[in-house]
């Protein structure tokens, strides 16, 4: 018998913001929208949103390192799954685990425990891995570690995809062989991204050509818009078919920044990450960060130096802060929370609400909190 999520506001791409109820197959799959605020005669309903929950496609993070007191640089199974859990009170269904900038052996070790994962993902889910690093331009390091920074190699990102898949790889796309490497990956399906970078505008356009497809953590470690050299920020603005990952969280992006952002570019090229850290969840303190320590407070993270170090926001905190800042529709933003990821990653069973996609959804009350997550139509977090 088929489960329904009953008398919720539907949050889709494209759609009007309505009453509806889902009808979920056995197998995890949506099988009929039906309009309105009555659940079809004789279901067994499994929620009921009582007409004032939004239902929404699970949030996508393709850009996170940790959560709750782990990250992906300690290398085990334990870490990964800590990360995974606390994703689901995020809303995010699915979620790219990000490397750092590590040694060869260390940056095997990350991927092999993400594999592990893959063998039984019982929380979020993760369909590839986002490295990040160790093909970065030292001189854009902010927390990455410069000592294990070196030229990109083909042969490393090969023989990692076969343990894990790789979805997304970042990295300064003017470093040698980056052009290069970048073309290979994209034959492969494996998205590149620009990051760590001070690559002129001249050396984004050759390797947009050769398939670039993102701008990480977008304004961050890149080189700066400039009225001379309008460098990776200007690509950004300048680029109608780049994909601009963006850190919501007040401090990698001021709140004019991002209402500049949002303002210039369409909402079909923006998408949230978090660029999560293992502090994410814990609160203001001192945290290890791989043979370093990191200082949370005032909701940033930062290393002794005074550099940030990636992020503490959580996905839907990020979503807030964009509602209030840039005054759109959620249905618009919701693009931004996963539509978007879902597309670049060609992961095309998921990021909308619609007959035949997988049942990954997210519940949100009408302040935009997370009251419940389903995955494969079972729910795996309830607030």
């Amino acid at each position: 018998m088929s489960s329904v999520i009953s008398d919720v506001l539907l949050v889709s791409p494209n759609q009007l913001i309505r009453p509806v109820s889902l009808e979920i197959s056995e197998d995890g799959k949506i099988v009929q929208i039906h309009e309105g605020h009555q659940p079809p005669k004789g279901s067994r309903v499994i929620f009921d949103g009582a007409g004032e929950i939004y239902v929404s496609a699970g949030f996508i993070d393709v850009h996170t390192h940790g959560a709750n007191g782990f990250d992906l640089s300690h290398a085990t199974l334990e870490a990964i799954e800590t990360i995974a859990e606390a994703k689901l009170a995020e809303g995010v269904t699915t979620f790219l685990p990000t490397t750092w900038t590590a040694s060869v052996e260390h940056t095997r070790a990350m991927v092999e425990a993400a594999g592990q994962y893959r063998a039984n993902q019982r929380f979020a889910r993760t369909p590839f891995l986002h490295i990040e690093g160790p093909f970065l331009n030292p001189d854009q390091a902010g927390a990455q570690d410069p000592r294990y920074m070196r030229l990109p190699d083909g042969d490393e990102i090969r023989s990692l995809h076969e343990i894990c898949p790789i979805g997304l790889l970042s990295l300064a796309v003017e470093v040698e062989g980056a052009v290069d490497l970048i073309r290979e990956l994209s034959s492969l399906g494996i998205a590149t991204s620009a990051a760590h970078s001070a690559a002129t505008f001249s050396e984004f356009t050759q390797a947009r050509e050769a398939g670039l497809r993102h701008l990480t953590h977008y304004c961050n470690q890149m080189s700066r818009l400039h009225h001379r050299e309008v460098g990776l920020v200007g690509a950004g603005l300048l680029d109608d078919s780049i994909m601009i990952e963006l850190i919501c969280d007040k401090v990698h992006l001021s709140t004019d920044m991002i209402r500049l952002v949002f303002k210039h570019r369409s909402t079909d090229r923006l998408m949230l990450i978090t660029d999560s850290i293992a502090a994410s969840h814990l609160g203001d303190g001192v945290y290890p960060l791989h043979d370093t320590e990191i200082t949370v407070k005032d909701g940033a993270a930062r290393i002794d130096a005074g550099n940030l170090a990636g992020s503490i926001v959580t996905f839907d905190e990020a979503l807030r802060n964009v509602i209030e800042i840039t005054g759109l529709p959620l249905n618009e933003i919701s693009k931004t929370c996963g539509y978007n990821q879902a597309r670049s990653l060609g992961l095309n069973d998921r990021g909308l609400i619609q007959e035949g996609y997988l049942a990954d959804l997210t519940l949100l009350t009408p302040e935009l909190e997370v009251v419940a997550v389903y995955v494969d139509g079972e729910q795996r977090f309830s607030a």
